[in-house]
């Protein structure tokens, strides 16, 4: 129960006090706790230390004596206590609470509504938990809703050793606590669905190149199972195949992940009364929790049953010519096999059968694209691989060789010169360094030297005094004083006006500057970053560029590769921006065609990354359907006709239309209606928009 959990690990903290902030606490103290608290619940990466930092930085306020995060489980549809704060060990016991019960848990968790419970010898409700509280000590509760927006996540529980009931003003403190937590909580549960998501796609896909690798059925077997153990976890796993002609079962596969130690005397046999017999009879997959002699009364299921495996799930593999045999995989624990571990075991199978059917191995990958017509798009919030740094996506050799450098360098205060040409995400290296860096915490200024007049430079870098030059209203901070402790970022540093050089030097050899019109030293501490397109190296030697200068910078060269030399990076940038344009736009995009994907990474990308998401940002425009439409007739014309929906001249004409009703307000008719400025009548216009299937409020 959710207070025996609690009350195990109660710490002893003095009485609560009329107040729960103490007596006449300011509005100023309660802001300050709460600002504490946002900072020390932040970016944790599991639910033990987020709890142990949020008692850290309560107690200094809140007189509570223990504390308890419970989530709920929507597979299971109950509420588990996921962390607690203590000083001292406690019982390693799992405590869940269905939610539809008359737990007090599960009542805060249905009403969203705080509870508060003091004292408890006058509670007549929730008798045993009551009771059992009591008997640990716990004179008073108060439990709260923990919900972000319309997402109820769980309850935050304070129990207290004497009687307490929180007054309005520390009520409503609690409430809000429970809101930041909240956050934080659905930020780490989101993040990790995204985890088990990318981890699973991986073993997907790592499973594909075992499949293709020729390795002999029994070594291909222990590989697959190897990959399915990072994101299903099991103790056993075996392929059995059918004959068809004696409708016997051959044992073709068996792995243990954890060593688990099972010799079987037969490798053949009769599937029924088995798991397995059940699922070659009805296609389906087959999920038992516990043991069931009466349903499976084979002896070779007995056997399983010796070895200490309670739960399993078998999956048919099912073929184009009917079934081919079947996966099955068993657990020691018991724990049931969940609705999403069976989706995933089922596209296991699913590839398994298709190399069964195809001499148990593929020669090469492209005969599994054959064999799909589109590529599957999966969508969510943020993709990521743990080679990868911040935001950037890519697995090529070249941009790996980026993120090793990034990787090296970062944790130092030297100074970086990123290079390379227009689009290929310098400013995501450069935010890179700073948030590996030991200066995360304090700022990144950006300065983007080619977008700024060469008059107004040397302010914005360095800043200027109150009357320093004309229009000089009010005095001015630069950007360096700005990245102190911090960063800075120039951007296009080869458009520095060559007379601003010397100063720019002197700032980062010095490490310190003079605001224009001022006469006092300021002394920074800024690490920084450079980037440039163009070639330095050659304007020292044009004396456009001051070779000083120049070697300053070149500390530490990044080169960024264009976008042509990662070519292997082409379909995971196109997989991100679409679902990241498609989410944007509420566009139902679910696919995007094999033969488009080929044409995107063929084409040269000459405008790189940047060129990349904005003609996928314009495809999703411009697509109608759950299919991403391409849009570009220099990179469509490579796609084969039939694959071209809508036609190219269709793709235009819908384009033309979408800017005049943009340009429009959404107005049709009218002089400065859409059909006028397209040279057409109102209800031709309204006839094509129909067609091309234009939905849209218009007049």
């Amino acid at each position: 129960m959710l207070t025996a959990a609690i009350c195990q690990c109660s710490l002893p903290l003095p009485a609560p006090t009329d107040s729960i902030f103490g007596v006449g606490a300011p509005d100023a103290v309660i802001y300050k706790a709460l600002f504490d608290l946002s900072q020390s619940i932040a970016g944790h990466s599991d639910l033990e230390t987020l709890c142990n930092s949020l008692a850290g930085s309560l107690r200094r306020v809140v007189s509570f004596d223990f504390l308890a995060l419970v989530l709920h489980d929507p597979v299971h549809d109950r509420l588990r206590v996921h962390a607690i704060s203590a000083t001292r060990p406690y019982k390693d016991k799992e405590f869940v609470i269905p939610a539809d019960s008359d737990h007090i848990g599960a009542w805060v968790w249905r009403e969203q509504k705080p509870l508060i419970v003091s004292p408890l010898e006058n509670e007549t409700r929730w008798g045993g938990v009551i009771q059992e509280a009591l008997e640990e000590g716990i004179h008073a509760l108060t439990l709260v809703p923990l919900s972000n927006g319309d997402r109820r996540l769980g309850i935050l529980g304070f129990g207290f050793t004497t009687p307490f009931t929180p007054d309005g003003e520390a009520l409503a403190f609690l409430q809000r606590v429970a809101s930041e937590v909240a956050v934080s909580v659905d930020g780490y549960l989101t993040r990790q669905a995204l985890v088990r998501e990318r981890d699973r796609m991986r073993a997907s896909f790592e499973i594909t190149n075992a499949l293709v690798s020729k390795l002999p059925m029994d070594e291909l077997f222990s590989a697959i199972s190897e990959q399915l153990s990072r994101v299903v976890a099991h103790d056993f796993a075996a392929v059995t195949l059918l004959d068809k002609a004696t409708g016997e079962i051959h044992l073709k596969g068996l792995h243990s992940p954890g060593g688990l130690q099972f010799e079987p005397e037969e490798t053949s046999g009769r599937p029924e009364g088995l798991p397995t017999g059940e699922a070659l009879a009805t296609g389906k997959p087959v999920v038992t929790t516990g043991l069931d002699y009466e349903r499976f009364p084979s002896p070779l299921y007995r056997k399983y049953a010796d070895i200490g495996l309670c739960s399993g799930c078998s999956i048919p593999l099912a073929g184009a010519n009917g079934m081919l045999g079947v996966l099955d995989l068993a657990r020691k624990s018991g724990e049931p096999f969940t609705e999403d571990e069976v989706d995933l075991l089922v596209q296991v199978a699913s590839q398994i059968a298709i190399a069964t059917e195809n001499s148990l191995a593929y020669r090469e990958l492209s005969q599994l694209k054959d064999k799909l017509a589109t590529e599957k798009l999966y969508l969510e919030n943020e993709i990521r691989f743990d080679q990868n740094v911040g935001n950037m996506i890519g697995e090529s050799p070249a941009f790996q060789a980026v993120l090793r450098g990034i990787q090296v360098v970062a944790p130092t205060d030297a100074t970086v010169l990123i290079q390379g040409e227009t689009g290929t995400g310098k400013e995501l290296v450069a935010r890179a360094l700073h948030d590996l860096s030991g200066r995360k915490e304090r700022s990144f200024i950006k300065v983007n030297c080619a977008a700024i007049p060469a008059n107004l430079l040397e302010s914005e870098l360095f800043g200027h005094e109150k009357g320093s030059f004309t229009g000089a209203f009010a005095q001015k901070i630069g950007r360096f004083e700005l990245a102190h402790q911090g960063t800075l970022f120039l951007d296009e540093i080869g458009e520095i006006p060559l007379e601003l050089q010397s100063k720019l030097l002197r700032a980062i050899q010095e490490q310190e500057l003079e605001r224009l019109g001022g006469n006092r030293t300021i002394k920074v501490d800024a690490r920084l970053i450079a980037a440039t397109n163009r070639n330095l190296k050659e304007m020292v030697d044009e004396g456009k560029f001051r070779s000083d200068l120049y070697y300053r910078l070149h500390v530490f060269p990044l080169t960024v590769p264009p976008l042509r030399e990662r070519k292997e990076d082409v379909a995971l940038l196109v997989r991100y921006f679409t679902q990241k344009h498609a989410k944007r736009m509420n566009r139902p995009i679910e696919s995007i065609p094999s033969a488009a994907m080929e044409a995107l990474t063929k084409y040269e990308w000459p405008g790189n990354i940047r060129e990349l998401q904005n003609v996928i940002e314009r495809s999703v425009i411009l697509s109608s359907g759950s299919v991403l439409q391409l849009a570009v007739p220099e990179i469509t014309k490579s796609v084969p006709q039939p694959l071209r929906r809508p036609r190219l001249e269709e793709s235009a004409e819908r384009e033309r239309i979408l800017l005049a009703l943009s340009e429009s307000d959404g107005k049709v008719a009218g002089p400065d209606g859409a059909a006028a400025r397209l040279g057409i009548r109102r209800t031709t216009l309204q006839s094509r928009m129909k067609k091309l299937h234009i939905e849209r409020q218009y007049r």
